[in-house]
């Protein structure tokens, strides 16, 4: 009886601590407190927070309510603390505001620079708000700069001096000391005897001095760099299995014109083959399945990369199921005498772990939705780290940034975990020109301004939107061209682009001028795997003016045709054209790998109206497979038709098919290949004389193909040697196709792939022309990419 007395006076009082406990934890008052200067908005606070006087408090809260205040960029500090009182708890907010700029910022120490210069890459001006924080991100851009100009040792300090306590407001000063202006004259390494020099090179992305790529790379490094350097040699040899290499921190020896000489000493060790292989720690899922995931073999070159691989794969596999912390350790025990390495991959499966919410931070131009819409995550899915890794890659892609970091923060759910994309923005706006020369179009010059990240309804600024906007104009003696183009990428927030387009285009043939101006728009959308379809509608006038020749040809095939150049045109063209695109290509610009195929048709007048009713069909590939050293063979193909229909009874001049010369069938005339008229044209000889020359001239045809057999080489970064064959033909009638009536030609050439300016050099021996009247040309020069 005395026991459970006891045990009731224990219950009643415990029982009476809790109700005072409780009592004590509801929100009596909450409180804002200034820990700096200026003034901080109790109402500003209270809309981001969740906690409200007379609820009970939830600890919780404490932590969403600190990253919401720090996710809005005024606070540089945000502290809460629990206050007991008579009513409860108080909770209060202890905040420090960032300090606002007041007046100009003022730059002190080296001039390597220009002040505006240094303004527009520190990109802070009058009403922006500053801490150490943001200065660190900001001053990033002038170190680079600095960097860039070979000053690798410069060092930026920064003081925030408060002007106005009331305001909040500040003086910024940022002073920098350049330090010695170094280039690096060479880099060595010793000790490597089992890997070349060039592949060290390459590693650490030093180019050739006979490359192209010498003139664009900046030559020198500072302190991480010389890390990373040492890094790379090591991923090298770790590739190949060499696990126990030591790289010494490169060693710089300056000489008396303060150009660097940077040596890497390098003890090799041995290469490793794996021993036994197994993975252990799994219980979730079939041992089997994850057995099939090591891609390694007893024998195999213990290659770093093939581990890595493994442990991605393993990793990847339990992140798409959403065991987000899944990790995996490769443990290696070596045997060098044997030269053999026992690799075990021991499994850590962690938690199934679901999304909370979706955190946007560092975007300070570009909308929080075209950053949203490129994230593959939604709250309450699993946390699929693949898709979130795919979502960071995309984000990249976009153009906008310079670099995007992923990462979770524990929620007050039990494995729930809100996802954060933190990214820092980088121009996004070019601004282009230069010159050159082409076979086609002797010299050409060109301008173009683009904005990557355009927003057409954000005055004045206009970024942040993810459009993308382009205004480029090409002149040259022969051709004229100026575009305006824009494009929404997400059309009514859906996976549709949007494509708006001006155009102008001037050319100068021998016998006519030929002039086009028009406006299209076009709307694509992505489908399953690497497709794509897109249809596009263009209204164009076609001008044929100042023609030349005004005599009367006859066919070349065909002698009792007629044909004369004085038909003048002024025609609208009305067209919707249709193409679906597969592309599975590593690289736009130069691949080494994958396939590119598009099949279009285009209808003209019919439906749409106007003046010309013709229709036009057409297929196009390119194979590209990559073989032994680098080496890539090139397969193209090309086909095509036009005809007409309706009340129109024969293609003009305009819109009919041509070939020969660069891009089609090199070592011929441009646009030779095909259906010619021909006159005779009398003289007379000093010696009075008469007699004829034979006029010749192109006239097009309504169905053409081509195809292209091209090797390439590399030589070094960025220069290219290469073997082609060409083939093809344009006949006069649509859907005609004469295999015995076709041009061939065989050549060598050049690519020179500098950033911005790739050119092609190309020297053509013809093989076998489509007929007697067709003229050559050997070499070929233009700039831009095969593709």
């Amino acid at each position: 009886m005395k026991r459970c007395l006891i045990l009731a006076t224990w219950l009643l009082t415990l029982t009476t601590l809790w109700g005072q406990e409780d009592a004590r934890s509801v929100i009596g008052a909450i409180e804002v407190r200034n820990s700096g200067a200026g003034r901080v908005d109790m109402s500003y606070v209270m809309a981001h927070t969740r906690m409200r006087v007379g609820e009970p408090l939830d600890r919780s809260h404490i932590g969403r309510d600190v990253r919401s205040l720090l996710d809005t960029g005024r606070f540089s500090s945000v502290d809460v603390d629990i206050e007991p009182r008579d009513e409860g708890v108080a909770v209060v907010y202890v905040i420090r505001r960032k300090m606002t700029l007041g007046e100009k910022v003022i730059f002190t120490g080296s001039r390597h620079l220009r002040e505006k210069k240094l303004r527009s890459l520190l990109d802070l001006g009058l009403g922006d708000r500053v801490d150490d924080h943001v200065l660190g991100v900001r001053t990033r851009a002038i170190r680079d700069a600095f960097r860039d100009d070979y000053y690798p040792d410069v060092a930026l300090t920064w003081d925030i001096e408060e002007t106005d306590h009331a305001q909040g407001l500040a003086r910024l000063l940022v002073h920098i000391e350049s330090g010695a202006r170094s280039k690096v004259k060479s880099v060595l390494f010793e000790g490597n005897t089992q890997v070349g020099y060039s592949d060290l090179r390459r590693a650490i992305g030093r180019p050739s001095p006979l490359s192209p790529l010498w003139l664009f790379r900046k030559k020198r490094y500072d302190s991480n760099q010389m890390e990373a350097m040492r890094m790379a040699v090591l991923g090298v040899y770790r590739q190949r299995g060499f696990l126990d290499v030591v790289v010494d921190y490169p060693a710089v020896e300056i000489d008396a014109e303060g150009r660097q000489t940077i040596t890497l000493t390098i003890q090799e060790g041995i290469a490793y083959r794996f021993g036994n292989i197994s993975v252990e720690g799994v219980e979730r899922f079939p041992q089997a399945e994850i057995d099939a995931l090591v891609m390694a073999r007893t024998g195999d070159t213990a290659s770093s990369t093939l581990i890595d691989a493994i442990v991605q794969g393993i990793e990847d596999y339990y992140g798409s199921r959403g065991y987000a912390r899944a990790r995996v350790r490769p443990l290696l025990e070596s045997n060098r005498a044997a030269g053999t390495v026992v690799a075990v991959f021991a499994v850590s499966e962690g938690e199934l772990i679901r999304v909370g919410n979706i955190r946007i931070r560092g975007n300070r131009r570009t909308r929080d939705k075209v950053i949203r819409r490129e994230i593959q995550l939604y709250p309450g899915d699993i946390l699929n780290e693949v898709k979130a890794r795919r979502s960071e890659r995309k984000l990249m892609n976009l153009g906008f940034f310079s670099d995007v970091r992923r990462y979770q923060l524990d929620t007050s759910v039990p494995n729930r975990e809100d996802v954060v994309y933190d990214v820092e923005e980088k121009r996004s706006g070019q601004f282009l020109f230069g010159a050159g020369f082409s076979s086609v179009d002797n010299v050409i010059g060109f301008v173009e301004v683009s904005q990557g990240n355009f927003d057409i309804r954000s005055w004045p600024n206009f970024t942040g939107g993810g459009q993308k906007l382009k205004l480029r104009a090409q002149f040259g003696s022969e051709r004229t061209d100026y575009q305006l183009s824009l494009v929404e990428p997400w059309f009514l927030d859906r996976k549709l682009s949007l494509g708006l387009d001006l155009f102008k285009t001037d050319l100068n043939y021998t016998d006519y001028d030929l002039e086009r101006v028009g406006a299209a728009v076009s709307l694509s959308k992505p489908l399953p795997g690497p497709n794509r379809i897109t249809f596009r509608y263009s209204l164009q006038e076609t001008k044929i003016t100042d023609v030349a020749d005004t005599n009367e040809y006859v066919y070349a095939d065909s002698p009792s045709e007629t044909y004369t150049f004085n038909r003048e045109e002024n025609v609208i063209k009305s067209t919707l054209r249709t193409s679906l695109i597969h592309d599975t290509r590593n690289n736009p610009f130069i691949p080494s790998r994958g396939l590119r195929a598009t099949i279009f048709g285009e209808l003209s007048g019919g439906p749409f109206g106007f003046d010309t009713d013709i229709y036009g069909l057409g297929a196009s590939a390119s194979l590209y497979i990559p073989l032994w050293w680098n080496h890539v063979l090139t397969v193209r193909g090309r086909g095509e038709v036009v005809e007409t229909f309706g009340g129109t009874d024969e293609v003009t001049i305009s819109d009919r098919l041509f070939a020969g010369g660069g891009r089609t069938i090199r070592g011929f005339g441009y646009r030779d290949v095909g259906p010619k008229v021909v006159r005779d044209e009398p003289y007379t000889d000093t010696a009075g004389n008469p007699g004829t020359n034979k006029v010749v001239r192109s006239v097009g045809g309504q169905s053409m193909a081509l195809g292209t057999l091209e090797y390439t080489i590399p030589l070094v970064d960025g220069i290219r040697l290469a073997a082609f064959y060409d083939v093809g033909g344009v006949w006069r009638d649509a859907y005609e196709f004469n295999a015995g009536n076709v041009a061939s030609s065989a050549g060598v050439g050049l690519r020179l792939d500098m950033p911005g300016f790739p050119i092609r050099i190309d020297y053509a021996w013809d093989l076998e022309a489509d007929d007697e009247l067709t003229g050559t040309e050997s070499w070929v020069i233009w700039i831009g990419y095969d593709n």
